[in-house]
C-alpha cells in the first residue's frame, strides 16, 4: 500500500490590526502550526509587534509588485496577502489564510491534521458556481463565476503563484475601480476556470466542524456569548469581540456618507456646534433604534415563553 505523504502548511492570520481577538486566535492555532504560524499585516501601526512573524503588507508592495492599488485593497484583495504569504515562504506546499474573526470552539489541532494529506489545490467553505450578478461579477465577464467565504481558506502554492500571475495581468489592463473583482470572486472563479488545480470543500472533508455552527458573512456573533453556548469541536465566523462590535456596528450605522455630497452646499454653511447638534440627533435615533430592536425581541422571547 503506498503511503500518503503529508505536505508541509502553514497558516498566516489576516488582520489590520493587534487586538484580543488576534491574541485569541494566535492562542488557538499555536498547537495547530507550531512555527509554521505569521501574520500578513497591512499597514502596521508603528510600535505595534504580534507575538509571531510578521509580513507586512502596504500600498508600497501593491505597487511594487504590479497589482492594482483599488482604494479598498486591504478589504476587498485578501488574495494580495496570500501572495506576499507566498513570496515570503516559498517552501510550503500549501497556505492557510484566517481572519480574526474566525473562531475555533476549542483545540483546532485535530481539524488541521485531517487536511495535512488533503491534495486539493484550493479549499473553501461552501465553495461553487456564484449565479449572482454583482459589482465583482462583472469584473470578470465572460466567466463561469465562483466563491467561497474568505475568511478560512486554503491555497496551494502552484495555485497562488498560478492566480498572483493572472490578477498582475488584470491590473496590466485598464482597471474599473467599482468592478474591480473582489478576493471570493476572483481567486475562486481563476481556480475553477484552471483545468489543472483541484478544488474542494472544507466541510466535505471537515463536517463535524462546521454543522450546527455559523459561517457566514454575517450577522456578527458577540464572543462571550458563543464561547458559553456552543459546544466543543466547531467552527465559526464571523466572531466579534465586544468592544471591536460597538466600534464596527458605529461605523456601519453611518456608513451611507454619500448622502453629504448631494448637500453640500447646505453643509458647507454649517459651523461646528451646528455639526455637533446634527451628530447628536443622530446618535438619539441610533438609540431609539437599538432600544426599539431590544424591545420587540423581549417581547418575543415572552410569548414564545407562554406558548411552551
Amino acid at each position: 500500500m503506498a503511503q500518503v505523504t503529508a505536505m508541509r502548511q502553514i497558516a498566516a492570520i489576516r488582520t489590520n490590526k493587534w487586538t484580543d481577538e488576534e491574541e485569541r486566535l494566535v492562542a488557538a492555532l499555536r498547537p495547530a502550526f507550531g512555527d509554521d504560524l505569521a501574520v500578513v499585516f497591512h499597514n502596521r501601526p508603528a510600535g505595534v509587534a504580534p507575538p509571531l512573524p510578521v509580513i507586512d503588507i502596504g500600498e508600497d508592495w501593491v505597487v511594487r509588485e504590479g497589482l492594482a492599488l483599488v482604494p479598498d485593497w486591504g478589504w476587498r484583495c485578501g488574495d494580495y496577502f496570500y501572495y506576499a504569504l507566498r513570496q515570503a515562504r516559498p517552501a510550503h506546499d500549501h497556505y492557510w489564510l484566517i481572519e480574526p474573526d474566525v473562531f475555533f470552539t476549542s483545540d483546532p489541532s485535530e481539524l488541521f491534521a485531517g487536511f495535512a494529506t488533503a491534495s486539493e489545490d484550493v479549499l473553501g467553505f461552501r465553495l461553487g458556481r456564484f449565479a449572482e450578478k454583482n459589482r465583482f461579477t462583472h469584473g470578470l465577464p465572460g466567466m463561469d463565476h465562483h466563491r467561497a467565504i474568505f475568511a478560512l481558506t486554503r491555497f496551494s502554492g502552484r495555485a497562488l503563484d498560478r492566480l498572483f500571475a493572472q490578477r498582475r495581468a488584470m491590473a496590466a489592463r485598464p482597471v474599473s475601480v467599482r468592478g474591480y473583482p473582489n478576493d471570493e470572486i476572483f481567486a475562486f472563479s481563476h481556480a475553477a476556470a484552471d483545468p489543472e488545480l483541484v478544488l474542494g470543500r472544507l466541510e466535505d472533508r471537515a463536517a463535524g466542524w462546521f454543522e450546527d455552527a455559523q459561517f457566514a458573512s454575517d450577522p456578527d456573533l458577540l464572543f462571550d456569548a458563543v464561547a458559553r453556548a456552543c459546544p466543543p469541536g466547531k467552527v465559526l465566523h464571523p466572531v466579534r469581540g465586544r468592544a471591536y462590535f460597538k466600534q464596527a456596528l458605529g461605523r456601519r450605522l453611518v456608513a451611507n456618507t454619500g448622502i453629504l455630497m448631494r448637500m453640500r452646499e447646505a453643509i458647507d454653511t454649517l459651523d461646528a456646534d451646528e455639526i455637533e447638534e446634527i451628530a447628536n440627533v443622530a446618535a438619539g435615533h441610533v438609540r431609539d433604534a437599538i432600544a426599539a430592536l431590544q424591545k420587540q425581541r423581549a417581547a418575543r422571547r415572552r410569548r414564545r415563553a407562554r406558548l411552551t
